[in-house]
């Protein structure tokens, strides 16, 4: 089999890029999954999106991503239970208010995207069922949301293959293939692709798939719990995040609470298991932010991946040292389903133009060598 472009991976950052391939004109593009489409952590995620991160960097990305995911779902047939409902961070040491508010005046309202520092009176009058002990004021960034993660990919799913793109699921990429130093395709479980180009956006395996090129690119993978409980009336509007004990709790428009905590800390490409430990642990503090869902039962948990850089940002492109024309898109610190409709289009253009778009330049993996790092700290879960 022949392609002008193989991506190895259907998650979001696969899906959105070759939904981006195809509006740009190019048709014969390749995605290969080694499960069902979109698995893994794109439909695994908490479906939240925010503009807020202490990165300039990741900011200005993260804008430019919602403006392109609030378009695109304009043009799908499904409803993406899009809700502008805020991100509200409770804070509990005055180092925590005097770093929003720096952030606020310096980067965040530069941007147009300022958001609010609240009292405890403030916060107790917009969402009078929080549990304001030891809250000394708090964040809320309006501009901040929630989605239906698993209709905006197969939104881009259905897009990109009604435009050409082929999609080969339970094929699984082993090996990248070279000839001279340039990519020629990749062996997989099912036969060679012939490719002269080949995107890595394979999440919690691209660590190992580069490897077969003798690529070490610097990532770690971390398997993440989360869970919703059964639906209720509509009450929680924003996202809520403790900045002491690091729990976040929403609700979804269909009613479901949902939330998760860092808790138990598990490393590796590891099943994507739960456990009674992670359930116990959420529930009793995040209890403690909301009482009123104490008698809740749980609906289900799951679990997923954050594929994590040194400095908690993505890492997009290549490197010239690299084969020619192998790129990558990964590494997104649990950030990646909110970045993808901008990474995407950028990725995309990368591929067929080498263009690097002046927001893409400081994600390069190049940046470690160099010591450029986008050092990111507002990383939730």
């Amino acid at each position: 089999m022949k392609t002008d472009i193989v991506i190895i991976g259907s998650g979001i950052i696969g899906l959105t890029t070759s939904y981006n391939l195809a509006l740009l004109g190019e048709k014969n593009v390749t995605v290969v999954e080694q499960k069902y489409i979109a698995y893994g952590s794109s439909t695994r995620n908490a479906g939240h999106f925010r503009v807020h991160f202490w990165a300039p960097e990741n900011a200005r990305f993260a804008i430019e991503a919602r403006k392109r995911l609030l378009d695109f779902v304009s043009k799908i047939r499904w409803n993406a239970e899009i809700d502008l409902g805020g991100y509200l961070w409770l804070l509990y040491k005055e180092e925590q208010i005097k770093a929003y508010e720096r952030s606020n005046r310096e980067i965040w309202s530069k941007l147009g995207v300022a958001g609010k520092i609240l009292t405890p009176e403030e916060i107790s009058e917009r969402f009078p069922y929080i549990n304001l002990e030891g809250v000394i004021a708090g964040f809320y960034g309006p501009q901040d949301g929630k989605m239906n993660p698993n209709v905006i990919a197969f939104g881009y799913y259905e897009e990109a293959k009604k435009s050409g793109v082929k999609f080969l699921p339970y094929t699984k990429a082993e090996k990248i293939i070279l000839e001279n130093g340039r990519v020629k395709g990749v062996q997989t479980n099912r036969g060679v692709i012939e490719s002269e180009k080949v995107l890595v956006a394979a999440g919690g395996w691209s660590k190992e798939l580069l490897k077969t090129v003798g690529i070490d690119l610097p990532i770690e993978v971390e398997r993440k719990e989360i869970g919703v409980t059964e639906p209720i009336n509509y009450f929680m509007k924003p996202f809520i995040i403790s900045m002491k004990s690091g729990v976040y709790v929403g609700q979804m428009v269909r009613g479901e609470v949902l939330g998760s905590i860092d808790y138990p800390i598990v490393k590796g490409v590891t099943p994507f298991d739960t456990t009674l430990d992670w359930i116990h642990k959420w529930s009793k503090t995040a209890v403690e932010i909301v009482p009123s869902i104490k008698h809740l039962m749980f609906l289900r948990t799951w679990s997923g991946y954050y594929v994590v850089t040194p400095d908690h940002s993505h890492i997009l492109g290549r490197d010239p040292e690299w084969p020619e024309n192998l790129y990558v898109a990964t590494g997104f610190s649990g950030h990646g389903f909110m970045m993808a409709p901008f990474a995407g289009e950028v990725i995309a253009k990368n591929i067929l133009y080498d263009e690097v778009h002046e927001l893409m330049k400081p994600y390069l993996p190049t940046r470690f060598k160099e010591e450029k790092l986008i050092h990111e700290t507002m990383v939730i879960g």
